[in-house]
């Protein structure tokens, strides 16, 4: 399990706003595909930021996914933003990663189809050789 320090709570849209201005940087050269997940190891996600979303429409979100909480990962390399889910499924876990735009975190029912059912939909269409740096 991550050993990351505390979430960095985010409380309003205008905070998460704020970091997607921030690293506005990171997307203009990204190649890869918002559509497709990928594989990460638990170092990275150890030292990956992690952003909390502790404010409404995400924490009703969270509870009908039954999810603790809604969150984001930072990527320290290339400061993209990352859905992410922790696979358990019946093998060793995996951390399984989808780069997202502010523009997909508004769209609240897509948000919701990539992580329901334990963030099912984050586990279809891994890029198991994804040619970009995470």
């Amino acid at each position: 399990m991550s050993k990351n320090p505390e979430p960095i709570i985010l409380s309003n849209n205008a905070e998460l706003e704020e970091l997607f201005e921030e690293n506005k940087s990171a997307y203009q050269s990204f190649k890869g595909a918002y559509t497709a997940s990928v594989y990460g190891n638990l170092r990275l996600l150890d030292e990956m930021p992690c952003y909390q979303l502790a404010f409404s429409p995400y924490r009703e979100l969270a509870a009908e996914c039954e999810m603790e909480h809604f969150s984001l990962r930072q990527s320290l390399a290339t400061g993209r933003i990352y859905l992410w889910n922790l696979n358990y499924g019946g093998h060793a876990p995996r951390l399984e990663l989808r780069p997202v735009k502010l523009t997909h975190l508004q769209d609240l029912p897509l948000m919701k189809r990539y992580h329901e059912n334990w963030g099912y939909e984050l586990s279809l269409k891994i890029d198991k050789n994804p040619r970009y740096e995470i």
